[in-house]
């Protein structure tokens, strides 16, 4: 993937001959916000506040003593006991279960500002009406350098009026280790028992999850080796059968799951191909994920227009999250 040089690189390197006007006058006016896009975007400085709340998660999580053992490249698909939707919300709640945090990483593109501002006001309506979400879920935009001079400053700007943007170390990508820089990203800055969280999620941005739902549907499932989304291949009978996967849409890895992947050999070596296959492949090589949450048929692409199948359908009434009919 080629991209334009970057926005400092271009300041060092007759960036006059560069820009645009209109460029320039952004720049100009956004000189002052440089500094702090450096401080707050870059991974080794990543501060990611609150979207509902302060505070931290305060749950400590095991390390995962096996998290650097030898992995046989021709291993079998790991077996998991795949739990659905409705085993999940028949489960039994632990006694201190409400506390449970979730970070929602949604993926998208620097120059999707309408969508994230869309989002935003989508959560931020769930967040009124449920006060609960506020110790529950955080939400994040997740996209790589920003190489626009326009949108580096725009960004910036962003960033300072809501604070819920992640930018990782990494050249814009869908499948090209995206996903796996995410986690390993949220992997170390979250290292700590106070600020650790019991699920990470990475989410596209044209999927709209229902939080109340979401963390209800959380609540009883394991905190540790979990494995939670919409399952597929759905129907093995009219689609090519791939090891068992969460579906892209959205899908979320326990703690000790994300400090794994960021850890892991395996995932630093194989990310590049299609990240939600990819994201199960590791897992069921290496034997992981043994409890695994079928969300369907609460989680799916709405239909419109289409013929119902196993993972398009039309609204039910206790949807978790669904993908817009114009985005699929």
């Amino acid at each position: 993937m080629s991209s334009s040089p970057s926005l400092f690189k271009q300041l060092g390197r007759g960036a006059a001959s560069l820009l645009s006007g209109r460029h320039l006058i952004l720049l100009v006016l956004g000189t002052g916000f440089l500094p702090f896009t450096i401080v707050v975007v870059h991974p080794n400085e990543l501060r990611i506040q609150s979207f509902f709340s302060g505070g931290g998660c305060t749950r400590p999580v095991p390390d995962d003593a096996d998290s650097r053992a030898p992995v046989k490249a021709n291993s079998l698909p790991h077996e998991a006991n795949t739990t659905t939707q409705d085993d999940a919300s028949r489960t039994p709640a632990a006694p201190n279960d409400d506390d449970v945090r979730i970070l929602i990483g949604i993926l998208t593109l620097p120059g999707k500002y309408a969508r994230r501002h869309l989002l935003r006001t989508v959560y931020s309506l769930q967040a009124e009406e449920h006060p609960s979400l506020a110790g529950a879920v955080d939400v994040r935009f997740v996209f790589c350098n920003v190489t626009s001079p326009e949108h580096a400053v725009l960004v910036a700007l962003e960033i300072i009026r809501f604070g819920d943007i992640i930018v990782l170390d990494c050249a814009e990508n869908m499948d090209d280790g995206k996903t796996y820089t995410f986690f390993s990203t949220v992997a170390r800055a979250f290292s700590s028992n106070d600020t650790r969280y019991d699920y990470v999620m990475k989410a596209d941005d044209d999927t709209y999850f229902r939080l109340p739902a979401l963390v209800s549907s959380l609540r009883g499932a394991s905190r540790e080796d979990a494995y939670y989304g919409l399952q597929m291949p759905c129907d093995a009978e009219n689609f090519y059968p791939f090891p068992p996967f969460m579906s892209g849409m959205g899908y979320a890895l326990s703690w000790d799951l994300v400090a794994w992947v960021a850890q892991s050999e395996l995932s630093r070596r194989d990310r590049v191909g299609p990240e939600d296959l990819w994201t199960g492949r590791w897992l069921n090589l290496a034997g992981k994920a043994k409890h695994r949450y079928d969300m369907a048929p609460r989680m799916y692409n709405y239909k419109g227009s289409s013929p119902d199948n196993c993972f398009r359908h039309g609204f039910v009434p206790d949807t978790i999250a669904p993908i817009s009919e114009s985005d699929v």
